[in-house]
């Protein structure tokens, strides 16, 4: 079920109610919410990254808080969990397809956004979430989720915030994703968006 203040959130991001019921979009209260992240938190908006689990729950899932933590970020992940791609349940086999050139970009609903259009795109949480530490205080590495997909001879767009042309970390991120998927055989381009006026 989606909350009315939590549909008008994502028709004003230009998600359609197609897009928001074809890849399990919810509202959360927040007993839900923290069972889900694995900590106290409240209510919010929750983005399933896989198919429903035990009674109905996904297994894995971002939720984005009503209210900001003290902290003043709205966006949580499970805690203790690996970064998962976050692949929307609407894409095509055009994912699978190494002719079809493939988005990459940061935040479930902008990858959403995507999909609905027509690309072929996935998502990360955030800049970094391609990488984990399997051992904490140790190296990071790719995550798993990074071998679902064919890279060989595909076109990739990585296309991060308006702030990647200013902000070295996420230019840091960019440039090292695009080195892996290089690495494993893709084309990559780097895509700029103009910053809002």
């Amino acid at each position: 079920m989606i909350l009315e203040a939590h549909a008008r959130e994502l028709t004003a991001s230009g998600l359609t109610t197609a897009t928001i019921h074809g890849n399990g979009i919810y509202s959360a209260n927040g007993v839900e919410c923290s069972a889900l992240v694995g900590y106290g938190v409240g209510p919010g908006l929750v983005f399933p990254y896989d198919r429903a689990g035990v009674n109905g729950t996904p297994t894995y899932a971002r939720v984005k808080l009503d209210r900001a933590g003290a902290d003043g970020k709205r966006y949580r992940s499970p805690r203790g969990r690996r970064n998962h791609l976050y692949i929307p349940f609407t894409s095509t086999r055009a994912l699978v397809d190494v002719a079809q050139k493939l988005y990459i970009t940061e935040g479930e609903k902008k990858t959403l956004a995507l999909v609905q259009a027509g690309y072929a795109a996935i998502g990360l949480s955030g800049v970094w979430s391609w990488r984990h530490r399997p051992v904490k205080d140790g190296p990071s590495v790719p995550i798993d989720d990074l071998h679902v997909l064919p890279w060989a001879n595909r076109r990739v767009v990585i296309v991060f915030d308006s702030d990647a042309a200013t902000n070295h970390d996420v230019q840091a991120a960019e440039t090292a994703l695009a080195h892996e998927l290089a690495g494993r055989g893709a084309r990559v381009f780097i895509k700029r968006l103009p910053h809002a006026a």
